[in-house]
């Protein structure tokens, strides 16, 4: 008779959102991990295949190094780019209400700046294929769960992304590079350039807490889902926004920075079926168009796009605490606020770092 009734209960579980988006994600956590396993082994035998073609290329290692990570880069796929211009929005506004005073002041009064260059690196991203790979990093491409390769590498040894890992993306490479040059910027009164660190080292750190942006599988496109990315990032996060107020954990000084960034990947990476699981129910039986589809997907995922955005929010705020304290907590002047329609990305310094340019009226 227990079992009876056990059985019934799962049954009934089964039924609920949450019991059909965890059996969901079960199916898709096997299929995506076939899938993503098998994928870096095409990757490597056709890079290998195309460098064995070319006989001025052997016996000279570090120029096929060179030569496969620029084919690379200018081949790859265009992922999404991480939340759209709502949610980063979103996240650099309630990031800004976020900080701790003095801090908060200087940024409350320049809130409208913060707000309207939140999507600068996207328009840099658009333009140019070397800054793409800084806006995501694909976890499972080299490691699994719970990733104790690159923990070692990136918080233990503190050492930088190896040439294949470039392709897969260094988000949390250039987050802590960013910050270090908010810190710097700020301590020698350098308010210019603090004002793009801080864009970028913010925008960085909102992708990655968007879980699409930790997998390989970023748009759903090895699980028959493609697309996902953007219905997620941008349509759910359109259609809800208005109706949700951010309340973001309180920044907080990090005293060990790469620590804090892998903890906030590994976390973003764990929703990541919760994304897929959600899509492949609301869309069951439908198709992409149904009414229906959007009403479900927006109802099951639209709770973890909501949290998401807090975490980006408490992680960008946090990064540039972090950074003003590093600097010695330097006195911010009162200053006015740079349209946006004044300044237009100028170039791209070695390294990937933008310069701008006033744009003459």
């Amino acid at each position: 008779m227990c079992q009876k009734y056990a059985k019934k209960l799962k049954q009934s579980e089964r039924a609920t959102p949450k019991g059909q988006i965890l059996q969901a994600m079960k199916k898709d956590h096997r299929q995506s991990g076939e899938e993503v396993k098998r994928l870096p082994q095409r990757r490597k035998r056709h890079h290998r295949a195309q460098l064995g073609g070319e006989g001025w290329l052997r016996g000279c290692r570090w120029l096929q190094v060179q030569v496969m990570l620029l084919l690379a880069l200018a081949n790859l796929p265009v992922p999404g780019l991480a939340w759209g211009e709502r949610g980063h929005r979103l996240i650099n506004a309630a990031a800004v209400e976020n900080l701790p005073e003095p801090l908060r002041s200087y940024f409350l009064a320049r809130k409208a700046y913060w707000v309207e260059h939140a999507i600068d690196p996207d328009l840099l991203a658009s333009d140019d294929a070397s800054e793409r790979p800084h806006h995501y990093t694909d976890l499972d491409a080299d490691d699994s769960f719970p990733f104790l390769n690159l923990r070692r590498q990136f918080v233990v040894e503190r050492a930088g992304p190896k040439p294949r890992q470039l392709l897969n993306g260094d988000s949390i490479w250039q987050i802590e590079r960013f910050t270090l040059r908010l810190a710097d910027s700020l301590q020698r009164r350098r308010w210019a350039d603090a004002d793009r660190d801080a864009i970028f080292a913010a925008h960085y750190a909102a992708d990655l807490t968007q879980p699409l942006h930790t997998v390989m599988n970023y748009d759903g496109q090895l699980t028959g889902q493609k697309g996902v990315h953007a219905r997620f990032e941008t349509d759910l996060v359109n259609a809800l926004a208005d109706g949700w107020r951010l309340r973001p954990r309180p920044a907080i000084f990090e005293p060990d920075l790469r620590a804090r960034i892998f903890r906030e990947m590994t976390a973003s990476f764990s929703y990541r079926n919760v994304v897929f699981a959600s899509d492949r129910i609301a869309v069951s039986g439908r198709n992409y168009l149904d009414p229906q589809y959007s009403a479900t997907f927006y109802k099951l995922a639209g709770p973890l796009a909501e949290k998401r955005l807090e975490a980006g929010a408490s992680f960008v705020s946090s990064l540039w605490y972090t950074a003003w304290v590093r600097a010695g907590k330097p006195v911010l002047p009162g200053r006015p606020v740079v349209s946006h329609s004044a300044l237009r990305v100028k170039s791209v310094k070695p390294g990937g770092v933008p310069t701008f340019a006033k744009v003459s009226r």
